[in-house]
């Protein structure tokens, strides 16, 4: 999965990056009733270098990059309210082309329904069709995957987007906002249970779940509210630059959490942003990556995925030993 892409220069981290958004902890209005008082999640100290700020471009669209070939997108620091933002109630607007409509301008839900299913059931049937016995037969006792990859639940993010054959090879947690926090559980299984050298957290243009903790989310559902809690970001900052600098705060947390597997170097951290609009004009579904355990400057990025190095960054420990996992 090593990527030698130029990453986009990183945003700056705002002082209270690390602190619970101001207006997290205030109840809802009307609708789902107020959640408990929540305690504001306990400040880390920052262990990575200050992410640097962009050149100011003229004002333009959220999502129009600039001119530049990997220059980040012109900051208007107001958050995307299309293309994936979470709201409170909303039914999806669009089908997929092959559900029935059911006279009232919207696509029939049992039509729906039935063609995914008739559709997974086929896609199925042709994957055993092309894998044989020998197959199955190396995983069916013993998973053996070399990273844990926490990406966003988004359904545009999926793993045939940067690997061939995630079988046995990607442990894959999702969660909204591909966070340590929400599934801290099953990123600790990944990393000291089943012993995978690589951490790798994925973000993703215009994330939803980014977009709604710069906004205000008091109304939405209390779970939900729960877990864009701990997405530590500005209000009203500019999506993407949101995205990645949740990707950093991510590393970031899971290198206090496994310092000890990081230094020793058997676990290397690694962040990255998956450009499906091509925000970067690095190509639409370009994973860049934006973050080596803690070392986020794009030339020193652009050197250490060429060499393949990816343990000895920004800490200075050496690589891991060879044949290690």
């Amino acid at each position: 999965m090593a990527n030698d892409a130029h990453a986009p220069a990183a945003p700056p981290k705002a002082a209270a990056s690390h602190a619970a958004p101001a207006e997290a902890a205030k109840p809802a209005e009307a609708g789902h009733g107020a959640p408990a008082e929540a305690k504001a999640p306990e400040a880390l100290a920052p262990s990575i270098h200050p992410l640097r700020r962009p050149a100011i471009h003229a004002a333009s669209a959220v999502h129009k990059p600039a001119a530049s070939g990997h220059a980040r997108p012109a900051s208007s620091h107001k958050p995307v309210s299309s293309h994936g933002n979470i709201k409170a109630h909303s039914a999806a607007a669009a089908g997929h082309g092959d559900a029935h409509d059911d006279g009232h301008g919207h696509d029939s839900e049992a039509g729906k329904v039935q063609n995914l299913v008739k559709a997974m059931l086929a896609a199925n049937a042709n994957y055993m069709k092309r894998n044989n016995s020998s197959y199955f037969d190396k995983f069916a006792s013993k998973q053996t995957p070399r990273a844990t990859v926490v990406t966003c639940a988004d359904s545009r993010v999926q793993s045939n987007a940067f690997h061939p054959d995630a079988v046995n090879d990607l442990f894959m947690v999702r969660n909204i906002g591909n966070q340590l926090a929400t599934s801290e559980g099953s990123i600790e299984y990944g990393v000291r249970h089943l012993n995978t050298p690589l951490l790798m957290f994925i973000g993703h243009a215009v994330c939803g779940a980014v977009a709604a903790a710069s906004g205000d989310f008091s109304k939405l559902e209390r779970p939900i509210q729960k877990e864009l809690l701990t997405i530590n970001i500005p209000k009203g900052i500019n999506v993407n630059e949101g995205a990645l600098m949740n990707v950093n705060n991510q590393v970031e947390s899971a290198m206090l959490k496994f310092g000890g597997e990081v230094e020793s170097g058997k676990l290397a951290v690694i962040g990255a942003f998956y450009d499906f609009r091509n925000d970067y004009k690095q190509g639409k579904g370009k994973l860049i990556i934006t973050n080596i355990n803690g070392e986020t400057d794009p030339a020193k990025l652009a050197a250490l995925s060429k060499a393949g190095n990816f343990f000895n960054a920004a800490t200075g420990m050496s690589a891991a030993p060879a044949g290690g996992h």
